[in-house]
């Protein structure tokens, strides 16, 4: 069951629970980002009779690592409200009790993988698009072979409101960036250096993809920005502005972790800090496969990553 977060239950697990939320699963508000058109519902590829697996079980113990899988959602179709949508990123997060770490591996969309119960090779970012969070969670189980105990989906919407409410960000633009997409009523014009990035500012830092590293060089920015939200998150002026951000954020978030083991999940970060935090993105090379451009995963160098990170390995 999916559930939604409402700040007025209880005050102690407001705080808890902020932290889990902008701390750990603001990575997903990264979800505000450049948006291509979906696949068109009528090339979708056909289902085969695949059942998804549901059996990742929670974890045992809090103190062994929780695996989440981060997933920040676009819009959807605007001609479609009610239509499915994709996944514009996506993270697992491994959440270290005993050595007071979180682990995120980000998933570059455009990973060429295979998703259950459908023929061939597709991009990662489609899995949510045809199964909802359930095909994500078996479609990341498969190619990592790791177990993923829940998942958190915020909806892109949050990013700006997010930002603001916190007073912005400080990050460094590593280049001018200008772009220019009146159809996508996308503009973007950010000049280089250290500077103090208001919410929207921060939305085209994070949208920025057009340049030589095009979607890679958004992930780098996307863990760029996860740390310095993590800092402005951990100053003190923070919890006077709790109410607003659990408010907010209650709008957008989905997850299947239960209200008790969110509390729970959130306490141990709360023991956490700045440093605590260790970004990685999979490792691979741009390919272009029947006229289609992916990111190709190099899976020696993944497995040798999700031993280091997780304990676990990779198969194709």
């Amino acid at each position: 069951m999916k559930h939604k977060f409402l700040w007025k239950r209880v005050l102690l697990f407001v705080m808890c629970t902020i932290v889990l939320l902008v701390g750990l699963a603001g990575a997903a508000v990264f979800a505000f980002v450049s948006r291509i058109q979906p696949p068109a519902y009528n090339q979708m590829p056909v289902m085969q009779n695949v059942a998804v697996d549901k059996t990742n079980p929670p974890a045992a113990k809090l103190n062994q690592p929780i695996n989440i899988l981060l997933i920040g959602l676009d819009d959807g179709d605007p001609d479609n409200p009610d239509g499915p949508r994709r996944s514009d990123t996506m993270m697992v997060a491994s959440i270290d009790a005993d050595n007071k770490t979180v682990n995120l591996l980000s998933i570059p969309r455009d990973s060429r993988v295979i998703i259950p119960g459908y023929s061939g090779y597709d991009k990662i970012t489609h899995a949510y698009f045809y199964g909802g969070s359930d095909l994500a969670i078996h479609t990341v189980t498969d190619f990592l072979h790791i177990p993923i105990h829940y998942y958190v989906a915020l909806e892109w919407q949050s990013f700006i409101k997010v930002v603001d409410i916190l007073g912005g960000v400080n990050l460094n633009v590593e280049h001018d960036m200008n772009y220019d997409d009146p159809y996508e009523k996308l503009s973007i014009h950010l000049a280089k250096g250290n500077q103090h990035l208001s919410g929207e500012k921060a939305g085209e830092y994070v949208r920025y993809r057009h340049d030589e590293l095009g979607d890679i060089g958004r992930v780098e920015r996307q863990q760029n920005f996860l740390k310095a939200l993590n800092s402005q998150m951990l100053q003190s002026g923070t919890i006077l502005k709790l109410p607003t951000l659990i408010t907010t954020i209650s709008n957008y978030v989905h997850t299947d972790m239960s209200i008790g083991t969110l509390a729970k999940v959130a306490t141990i970060m709360r023991n956490m800090n700045a440093d605590s935090l260790h970004t990685e993105m999979i490792p691979g090379d741009f390919a272009t496969i029947g006229d289609v451009s992916y990111w190709s995963p190099d899976i020696g160098k993944t497995q040798t990553l999700i031993k280091r990170m997780f304990g676990g390995e990779v198969t194709r």
